[in-house]
Order: structure tokens, then sequence, then C-alpha cells
């Protein structure tokens, strides 16, 4: 067995663990994370670990990475910045299935599953180097670095890459790129569903729908019936109600039309985002006016039905409905985002 199979066996046979929610390095890492971040839930847990555990197969690893393995060890500091409960997991991945090192910094809102679930790997293949510290400036030795978090976190960590040594080309810095969701008022109730877990299922999160744009005059009631039964299977942050009590009092005395729901709120103007919990509902005359929109917009990814995105005809990454929270281990090969190709 070479080195990348043993690496991948190892990462499959923890993933496989973790799909039991009772497996005790799991619940533990859910019940500190609970306990340190309001805006999670159980449920949002649960289906973040799930999505996780059960795309990392050794199938699907192995069709994800070939047969690449580094021909030298390289040392690659990942700055997982995102407010979702696996923030960094595919980046940390990439790096561990291709045999280099990772010196990890967590977030803030969820620093406790990707140590548990590596420190597990470890009892596999003691081999793995992947760790964590709290750094703020790239570790000695970095040889590559990945960001992704806000773009003052990013603007800040690309100045100590330049203090660090580490230049444009051995480094992948992502910020806020806009997730923004196309409509054309003929969405099916698993569209409407899969448009409310993109919206609603993690309060933060930068792939979090936060401007959807619709057909003028088309009724929001379908979307906002299926942000209700959304939130039935998967209940809002407590705190997120109170923190949209001001944005709705804003809304109310200006007289702009919203409405809003155990954990949401949804307000009809200009395509500007929202904070957590507040979706935009912004109307379109024709899929120009978007397309146009799309170009001059910090847009990171799109999510549209496959009808709508072939009118659409935007070039970025597009996602169908309810999968923006779901990302593939496939598609771009990891090591072209990692620069080590």
């Amino acid at each position: 067995m070479s080195d990348l199979d043993e690496r991948i066996a190892a990462l499959a046979a923890t993933a496989r663990a973790w799909r039991d929610p009772e497996h005790s390095a799991r619940a533990e890492a859910a019940r500190r994370t609970l306990a340190h971040h309001d805006l999670y839930t159980a449920e949002a847990l649960a289906f973040a670990v799930n999505q996780a555990m059960h795309a990392a197969t050794e199938a699907s690893l192995h069709r994800w990475v070939g047969r690449y393995e580094a021909t030298e060890s390289t040392r690659v500091a990942v700055w997982a910045g995102d407010p979702e409960p696996l923030a960094g997991w595919r980046d940390v991945l990439a790096v561990a299935l291709s045999g280099h090192r990772a010196v990890v910094r967590q977030p803030e809102t969820s620093p406790f599953f990707l140590p548990a679930f590596f420190e597990e790997v470890r009892q596999h293949d003691p081999s793995l180097d992947v760790r964590f510290e709290d750094w703020e400036t790239p570790p000695e030795g970095s040889d590559i670095v990945l960001g992704s978090g806000t773009d003052e976190a990013m603007d800040r960590l690309e100045a100590r890459c330049d203090a660090a040594g580490v230049g444009a080309a051995r480094r992948r810095l992502r910020g806020e790129g806009l997730t923004v969701a196309v409509a054309d008022g003929k969405e099916l109730a698993d569209e409407r569903i899969g448009l409310a877990e993109d919206a609603l299922l993690y309060a933060e999160a930068r792939r979090r729908v936060r401007v959807l744009w619709a057909p003028e005059g088309t009724s929001p009631d379908p979307l906002l019936d299926a942000f209700s039964g959304f939130r039935e299977l998967f209940p809002a942050p407590p705190p997120l109600d109170g923190r949209l009590q001001m944005p709705r009092a804003f809304l109310e005395a200006a007289g702009t039309s919203h409405a809003w729901g155990p954990g949401f709120l949804v307000s009809r103007g200009a395509p500007e985002p929202q904070p957590a919990g507040h979706l935009r509902w912004s109307e379109y005359r024709g899929l120009d006016e978007v397309r146009t929109w799309l170009g001059e917009a910090r847009v990171g990814l799109v999510v549209a039905a496959p009808r709508v995105a072939k009118r659409l005809g935007w070039d970025g990454p597009t996602v169908v409905p309810g999968d923006a929270h779901r990302p593939r281990l496939e598609g771009t090969d990891p090591f072209d985002l990692l620069g080590l190709g």
C-alpha cells in the first residue's frame, strides 16, 4: 500500500466512525461547540458533520486526488476564518491527502471539530502532519498560505504574508465573495426548500445566500412558507430573533416591504447583502439586469436551477438550490487550489 493509500484509508476510516452522532470524539466536539458559540444549533452541527463525513469515502477521496503525491513535503499554513462548523475542512483535507504538512489556525466560532477529527486520523496513520495553532503571522517556514474569511482579515493576512516573505504566487486568500440566488418564479417545492437551506442553515456562513433575485411581481409567499417549514426541522439559534428586532423596526419605520418568521427576516429592496438571518429580496425585469449586476458585484457563488443558470449565462461558480453548504470533493483539482500542482 502506498503512502497515499494509507492516508486515504486513515481519513476514510475516521470519517466512517464520525458518521455516528454518538461517537465520543464527535459528540464531545459538538458539545463544546454549542457551549462556545450561540449562533449554532445541534441540528446545524449534525448536518455539517454528516455531510462532510458521508462525502469522505475512499472512492471519493481517490477520485478527488487522483494519484498525486508531493515529491517534497511542503509546509502549508491554513487560516480557516469562515464562521461555519467545519471551517477549513476542504483545505486541510487537501493538504493532508497530498502528504504536505499543515499548520492550521481555526476560527473563533468553531475551534473544536477539526482538531478532534485529525487527532483521530493520526491514530490510524501517525505520519500525518496536521497541527492546530493560534497564529496571526504565517509560522516560520511556511511555503504556502491558504486563507478564507472576511475581507478585512484577508487584507491583514496579506500584509503579514508580505512581512513573512510568502510571495503572492504562494498564497491563496479568499475573502467575502457574496452568495446570490437567482429565481425565475417557477421554483418547485424541493427547489424552494433548497433555497431555504442555503439561506438559513448557518446564520453567519460565507456561503449562505444573502441576496435573492426574483422576477418583478413575483410573490414571495411560497418561499416564505418554505422558510417556515425549514425552521421546523432546523430551529433558529435562540439569539437570532433578538438580533433581528432592530432591522425589523428600521424596516417598519421606513415603510419597507418585509416579512419575518422564526429566526429569519426577508426584505424587499436593492441587492445589498444583509447581516445574519436577513435575506434581501430584489426584483428584476430581465436576466440581463442580473447578469450586469453580477459582473459588477463581488459575487463568489450563484445558486440557481439549471434552467435559470443556462439563461443567465454567468461564467462563475454555480450550484443548484440546496447545494450552497454541500461542497463536493470533486471538480477543481485540490492542488491547483493549494498552488502545489
